[in-house]
């Protein structure tokens, strides 16, 4: 069986509230009842409060909130759907750190057509993010241990510039070669440089991405990203 020694899924479903990113422990705490409230829907009044402390206390900084908020918003449950106001909650949450926030968004982000204009300007958000999230994923803290996840997470994260992924990458490249090999990898190439400015595409001077696919199974090509040596 294929091990992985990446180092540093989310449920898609809401999360607790509990606090998280340094929130004010009466924010967490508000954050908590309307979780609980949401969740037990035993009164009429219950998922309306419930909503409304989630909603105030995502506005205060809980992310945890801000991902459930997020989480609503894209599956329309209970409040009308809206993708693009997901991608916003989860933008907010995943900045202040919070995994199953950074692997919403990245999810999200990549499923949504482009016509949708959800695609943002800021690759270095995406980025960082998608670290997040394949970090978690590859360590199983703070998301479920699923090394392909994290590989798809860190491969993301290194074309769009990411250092620390690129590190990542090339380590497990020396170690197992086989590794990303099942990956879309043209496919995720042309992805990421919709994201980036013509002069940080990974494609340049006309080379194609099933071209470039090839070269990112190379551990030195991501050593040389990251400005560092290749381990003999």
């Amino acid at each position: 069986m294929k091990k992985s020694l990446l180092l540093p899924v989310a449920s898609a479903t809401i999360c607790c509230a509990a606090a998280f990113a340094g929130a004010p422990s009466g924010v967490a705490d508000k954050a908590m009842e309307g979780y609980r409230l949401f969740v037990r829907d035993s009164l009429p009044t219950d998922r309306g409060d419930g909503y409304a402390m989630m909603l105030a206390a995502a506005w205060e900084g809980d992310a945890k909130a801000a991902n459930n908020i997020g989480w609503l918003l894209e599956k329309g449950e209970y409040v009308e759907k809206d993708p693009a106001g997901a991608l916003r909650w989860y933008e907010r949450a995943a900045r202040q750190g919070l995994p199953a926030a950074a692997l919403n968004y990245v999810e999200l982000l990549f499923s949504a057509p482009a016509e949708l204009g959800l695609m943002p300007t800021d690759a270095a958000t995406v980025a960082d993010a998608a670290f997040i999230a394949g970090r978690a994923c590859a360590m199983g803290r703070g998301l479920p241990a699923d090394y392909r996840m994290a590989e798809k997470l860190l491969m993301r994260a290194a074309l769009l510039g990411n250092e620390e992924a690129a590190i990542m990458i090339a380590q497990q490249l020396e170690m197992y070669p086989d590794s990303f090999s099942s990956l879309p990898l043209a496919d995720m190439i042309r992805q990421c440089d919709r994201l980036l400015p013509e002069e940080k595409r990974n494609c340049r001077d006309e080379q194609t991405a099933e071209a470039l696919a090839g070269d990112v199974l190379d551990p030195a090509f991501w050593y040389a990203r990251a400005s560092l040596p290749a381990v003999n």
